[in-house]
Parts: structure tokens; sequence; C-alpha cells
């Protein structure tokens, strides 16, 4: 009787500890986020959130004893993380900017349409938000192999769009510099100066473009006069602005990572600014992931845009690791004291001769 005792005085603070654990990674830690995320109020502007390389794993590389619960466990954080960030940025736009999938590119059409489904049920969305996709390298190729034009045609056809969408007073053009791709900009976008219009004009690509400004990107500025540009691709977050007078670099700067600053751009400056997401995925290596929350004013000619950051799942899974690893050293001291304690009351009932 006292050994069950003793037994369910130690079971009782084990099991809150893993109770609590498990309430914290899973539940508490996205809720007490949402309080670190940066909001504007804003009745006339366009909301877009952005979605950078969530890379949903596949079954090809991901294909290890027990790989079925790494796809499972980062399915499960960027559903939980993407519906935390819906419901924060109620947005009007919602766009991917390409690697939505991980094996994409290497993906027979089984697997394709199996992945798709995936993504469809981890990023549910209400059908009166606008949504733009865009492929990535890991969607149909073009990093360390070249674009199939099979694969980037079956992607096309599963988010079939035009590659020129209008939002009230923002168009989006979506642009692809793996294979040197970009729409033609609408005839009467450009009769006035922007200072006197009343659209903005946003880029949407995969792969950086200022940084590596070749002809491609000379005529992409030159073609579709954008204000802003959203990229993906290096998996972090950083603002790089052009000035169009001079046609060079003149501010590069890293976003702080879980600082959830507000940002503001001005339009009509004469510089163009690129803003580079990073990953919302915690399979990507990256100890900082997050989504884009985007405002746009075209009446007052901003943009402010903040990165949603999300908590560390790495942090997360340690701690149950070492949560683990407690109770198991907590069971064999256990289990050693029991064996102990059962020797020492047979010894103590050894008759003397």
């Amino acid at each position: 009787m006292l050994r069950r005792n003793r037994l369910k005085h130690r079971v009782i603070p084990i099991g809150i500890i893993v109770l609590m654990t498990i309430y914290y990674n899973e539940f508490a830690v996205y809720e007490v986020q949402k309080f670190k995320w940066a909001m504007r109020e804003c009745s006339e502007c366009v909301k877009v959130l952005l979605v950078a390389d969530p890379q949903i794993l596949g079954e090809r590389f991901e294909n290890y004893f027990g790989s079925w619960i790494a796809r499972w466990d980062s399915d499960r954080y960027l559903e939980k993380t993407f519906s935390k960030a819906l419901k924060f940025s109620q947005p009007h736009v919602i766009a991917f900017l390409g690697d939505l999938m991980d094996e994409g590119h290497v993906a027979n059409v089984e697997d394709f349409e199996k992945y798709k489904r995936r993504l469809d049920s981890i990023f549910s969305m209400p059908d009166d938000i606008m949504k733009i996709y865009l492929p990535g390298d890991n969607d149909i190729g073009g990093e360390d192999d070249r674009v199939s034009a099979s694969i980037h045609k079956r992607f096309n056809f599963a988010y079939t769009q035009p590659d020129t969408l209008i939002y009230k007073t923002v168009t989006f053009f979506k642009v692809n510099r793996l294979t040197h791709t970009m729409p033609e900009a609408p005839k009467d976008a450009f009769l006035n100066d922007y200072a006197e219009r009343n659209t903005t004009n946003v880029i949407l690509s995969h792969m950086p473009l200022l940084f590596t400004p070749g002809n491609f990107v000379q005529s992409v500025l030159k073609e579709l006069s954008p204000q802003i540009i959203f990229t993906a691709h290096e998996h972090k977050a950083m603002h790089i602005s052009l000035d169009t007078a001079t046609d060079q670099l003149s501010d590069v700067w890293i976003l702080p990572p879980y600082e959830t600053h507000l940002y503001q751009l001005r339009m009509d400056v004469g510089d163009i600014h690129e803003v580079q997401i990073p990953t919302c995925s915690y399979r990507m290596g990256m100890p900082h992931m997050g989504y884009g929350l985007v405002y746009i004013d075209t009446q007052e000619k901003t943009v402010d845009f903040t990165i949603l950051w999300l908590p560390n799942r790495f942090s997360q899974l340690r701690l149950y690791i070492f949560i683990i690893g407690l109770i198991i050293v907590l069971a064999a001291c256990s289990f050693i004291s029991s064996c102990y304690v059962k020797s020492y009351a047979t010894y103590n009932r050894i008759p003397s001769a």
C-alpha cells in the first residue's frame, strides 16, 4: 500500500508536467504569439497575406522510418499557423509565392494530386478571398535542374488563373524568373505618372529580382512599372530599394527576427521596393519563420508591411525530447529504488540460524 502511494505521488506530478507541456506546445504558444503581431486599421487599404515556401514534405525524399510523423507534424504546424494568421489579418488577397511542394518537380501525376489535396486541406480559405498562386523551383524545376514544360503546364492547370489580377486599386503581376516570362501590362495602365494614378502595381515573383538585375529584370521593371515587389526563395525577410534615378540599390536591410514592427514605404518618391518574405515552414532549416502581411493604400501612396513571426517548432520538439528523457530517468530511478527496497525487505525476512 505504501509503495502504491509512493508511485501515485510520483506519477501525478509527471502527468501534470506532460499535460502542461502538450498544452503549451500545441495550443498556448500560438495564442501568445498573436499578441506580438502588428496590424493597422485602414478601411481603404487592400490587405494581402503572403505565404512563402511552405514546401510540404513529399514521400520520395522523406521515406525513412517514421517519416509519416514528420509529414504529419509539419502539415499540422502549417495548418495551425496559417489559420491564426488568416484570422488575425482578415486579408482581401492571399498570395502563395512559390515552392508550395518540396517534391512537385519530381512527383508523378498521382503524387502531385495527393500533394495538392494536402495543400488545399492545410491552407483552407473562404471563397471570397482572392487567391494567387506562383510556381517555385521545387514545383516545376529550375534551380538544380531545368524547368520541365510538362510539369509547368501541370502546375498551371492545377492553379488556373491569369498572370495579371486586379483587386480594387491594386494590380498584381505574376512574374516567373525561372521561365523568363511576364504578363503584358494593360494598355491604359501607365497613361499618367504614378502620383496621379489611382492604381498600385505589385509584382509577385518566387525568385528575387533586384539583387541580380539582368536583362530580364530590366525588362520587367520597364514594362510593368511596379511600385513594389514581393519575392521568396531565400527563406528570410529582407527589404531592398532601387533608386530609379541612378539605377542603383539605395537600401538593403534584413528585417530583425521577432521584431514585429509595422514598416511603412512611400510609393511616390521614385524608388522601387522589393520585400522578401521568409519561409513559413520549420522544415526549411531556418530559425525564423513567418508570413507577410501588407497594407496597400493607393490613395495615400503608401505600403505598410510586417512579418507575422511564428513560434520555433524545433524548440518545442526539443522540449518534448527533454520531457521524455526526464520521464525515462525518473522511471529508471523509481525502478532501481523499488528493486533496492524489495531486496532490503527480503534480506530482513531471512530467519536467523
